[in-house]
């Protein structure tokens, strides 16, 4: 069976673009398949359509190309519709965390909660629902996949007011099996070299982490019947000492570890995704009884961003140029979240991964459409939430 259509809308994406191009050359599920890429810069619509063209002409994957900055012209008949638009994702973020911050909320982020979620989300929300529309009248068969922050409020969004079409969210901070393989060797299951959890290895393993997305935790961590929470404990207590001799620059990473540690002890469960999740805890932006040690969460540096975000494309166009090699492109590019899913689903695989959709019963003290992110089983039919207890 050739691979399936998928199309792209916001082809220029800074997590998603190239990492599909790699991925449907060098998947055997997606050879032979379509890629759609939609862009409404012509400019960057051109040097990734160039990329994906020379990417497959010579993997000899099979895989065609169209593109188009009017999405309903590429949009009929895919399988699958992928959402990873933003419209000047730095600017915007920075504004909204300046003007915050001029009110006394402090976001490292500002894509999630707070002002900067409210504000992604006014601006985003509209156009995805737009998007879910075209896609039930031309691809009507179609998965819509967001992968645009909020991500919680966007794939609630597409659920209650696009309810005919089929969606779920995703999120790239649990990315199977890497996230499983990454915790077996922080607790000391595997070796730091293991490139793989080992069937036997998985059998044995009950890692439990769950929660609305940007606020996840681990709650539950046992191999063979031990409890590897301790241990995970005590190596959070050394990434802080190691981390107050030299903290990270970028307000997203800064003192993470010394905030995980606070909520793990806390909570007695640890935080996955703690550079979102600080900006959830009032006491981590200076407004407790005690100061905050060693210092609140810092403001997210929107024209940083943006010069990463130009450094990025900068490579991009060379691959697309052909001043970077094709081989050096499928060395350094990686596949994604995202495009793995697609892949599993596509191919039956078999494979999990951790999803944002209802929670339908899986977490079993909260409502059936609470919108969590939990480890899930995906196939054709959609992501069904594995059994997580209370």
């Amino acid at each position: 069976m050739p691979g399936p259509k998928i199309t792209v809308l916001g082809a220029g994406s800074y997590f998603f673009g190239k990492a599909v191009i790699h991925k449907m050359a060098t998947s055997q599920v997606l050879a032979g398949g379509a890629l759609a890429l939609v862009d409404t810069d012509a400019k960057v619509l051109d040097a990734m359509m160039r990329l994906a063209q020379r990417v497959f002409d010579e993997t000899k994957c099979g895989v065609k190309v169209i593109g188009s900055t009017d999405r309903r012209k590429v949009m009929a008949d895919a399988e699958f519709v992928v959402l990873t638009f933003s419209r000047r994702n730095a600017y915007f973020r920075g504004l909204d965390t300046k003007i915050a911050a001029k009110h006394g909320i402090r976001m490292c982020s500002s894509d999630t909660i707070g002002p900067g979620g409210i504000f992604r989300a006014l601006r985003e929300v509209p156009l995805a629902l737009e998007m879910a529309r075209d896609a039930h009248k031309l691809a009507p068969n179609a998965w819509v996949i967001n992968f645009v922050n909020p991500t919680t409020v966007m794939g609630m969004a597409l659920r209650r007011y696009a309810p005919e079409v089929k969606s779920f969210a995703l999120c790239d901070g649990h990315h199977e099996p890497h996230n499983t393989l990454r915790w077996c060797k922080t607790v000391g299951i595997l070796p730091q070299d293991a490139k793989a959890v080992p069937p036997d290895v998985f059998a044995k393993l009950d890692l439990a982490i769950g929660g609305v997305n940007h606020c996840t935790f681990i709650v539950r961590f046992r191999y063979d019947g031990k409890d590897m929470l301790p241990v995970l404990r005590q190596r959070v207590a050394e990434w802080v000492e190691n981390e107050a001799k030299k903290p990270h620059e970028h307000s997203k990473a800064r003192f993470n570890h010394l905030y995980a540690l606070q909520l793990f002890d806390l909570y007695g469960a640890y935080p996955t995704a703690v550079g979102h999740t600080k900006e959830y805890v009032p006491f981590f932006q200076g407004y407790g009884v005690k100061a905050v040690a060693p210092e609140p969460i810092t403001l997210f540096d929107g024209k940083g961003r943006a010069k990463e975000m130009a450094k990025a494309w900068k490579v991009t166009e060379d691959y697309a140029s052909g001043k970077l090699s094709v081989s050096e492109f499928l060395q350094k590019v990686h596949n994604d979240h995202a495009s793995d899913i697609i892949e599993g689903m596509w191919g039956n695989l078999g494979k999990q991964f951790y999803i944002n959709s209802p929670n339908r019963g899986a977490v079993t003290n909260l409502p059936d459409d609470a919108f969590l992110e939990l480890r899930s089983d995906i196939d054709m039919r959609g992501p069904r939430p594995q059994p997580f207890g209370a």
